[in-house]
């Protein structure tokens, strides 16, 4: 079974599906579950594993699912009886004690890049790299896609436009509300300059500070292969920074 559960996990990375995986790290108490098994769960399923009982089970994919949401691990201590007010949860079980679970989500987040032509050949050039991170690259058009952008949460996003008119003001207006870790503008001073007098209107000096232009590390790049590469290398370097 172990191996079935390696072999899950690679399947759900390769196809770039989030899920969680639940380790009992302790017991008491007579349960079957013992340190050492594990749960995997992505979207609202268990794929693997089992706690012994569906009220057990259906507290920790409840609580997978939100850490999966919340990108935060969780210690879990679940009561097998109904007294038991030291614990996250507290079940009317015969078996009595505490299970302790560790939950641990697994996510990838997304290269978001921005353009206003399906043609950009910058934006061609930096979707090139996806192989080379462990990145999901998701490519939104200013012009056809302005309701899926809105409705986009973007947490835990990297975030480059390559859009080249004033309409990118409202959009990054949305993209400083969200709480994506960088937000890259290839731009030319000037027209940057031009951006942070509207959203001054709204946004205070720390906030605008989010927006990095020219976005990518200084390398002295010149050809779009090269701004490409300066862009990716800031982008990693952020994401290891910690």
């Amino acid at each position: 079974m172990y191996e079935d559960l390696i072999k899950l996990q690679g399947d759900l990375k390769n196809n770039n599906v989030e899920y969680a995986i639940a380790y009992v790290i302790n017991t008491s108490g007579s349960s079957i579950a013992r340190p050492g098994f594990k749960l995997l769960i992505s979207g609202d399923k268990i794929l693997y594993g089992t706690l012994g009982s569906p009220s057990l089970d259906n507290v920790v994919l409840k609580e997978a699912m939100a850490a999966v949401k919340n990108r935060k691990t969780k210690t879990l201590k679940i009561a097998l009886d109904k007294d038991n007010k030291n614990c996250d949860y507290s079940m009317n079980t015969t078996c009595g004690g505490i299970i302790e679970l560790y939950i641990e989500p697994y996510y990838s987040s997304r290269l978001v890049i921005v353009t206003e032509s399906d043609d950009d050949e910058l934006m061609k050039a930096i979707s090139g790299m996806e192989n080379y991170t462990d990145l999901k690259v998701i490519k939104y058009n200013i012009m056809t896609d302005k309701d899926r952008i809105f409705n986009d949460s973007f947490d835990d996003d990297y975030i480059i436009m390559l859009t080249k008119s004033p309409a990118e003001t409202e959009f990054l207006s949305y993209f400083l509300t969200k709480k994506n870790k960088y937000t890259g503008l290839v731009a030319s001073k000037n027209r940057f300059n031009s951006d942070l007098d509207v959203l001054r209107k709204n946004f205070g000096e720390d906030e605008l500070k989010k927006i990095k232009c020219p976005a990518g590390m200084d390398i002295n790049a010149i050809t779009i292969g090269e701004i490409a590469i300066s862009i990716i290398s800031e982008i990693i370097y952020i994401k290891n920074k910690n």
